[in-house]
């Protein structure tokens, strides 16, 4: 894919909202970092 092709893909991208939004599941989506850096809380 050239670059031109990925600039025009990452302008028109958009963030999907969570399928989830309130209970324990919602609040561990937004607080747990990524699985490459631990997966693990961030409390601040």
């Amino acid at each position: 894919v050239d670059d031109a092709e990925l600039a025009e893909r990452k302008k028109q991208w958009k963030p999907r909202k969570p399928s989830i939004t309130t209970g324990y599941l919602a609040k561990y989506a937004s607080m747990a970092t990524s699985a490459d850096t631990g997966a693990i809380l961030k409390w601040d």
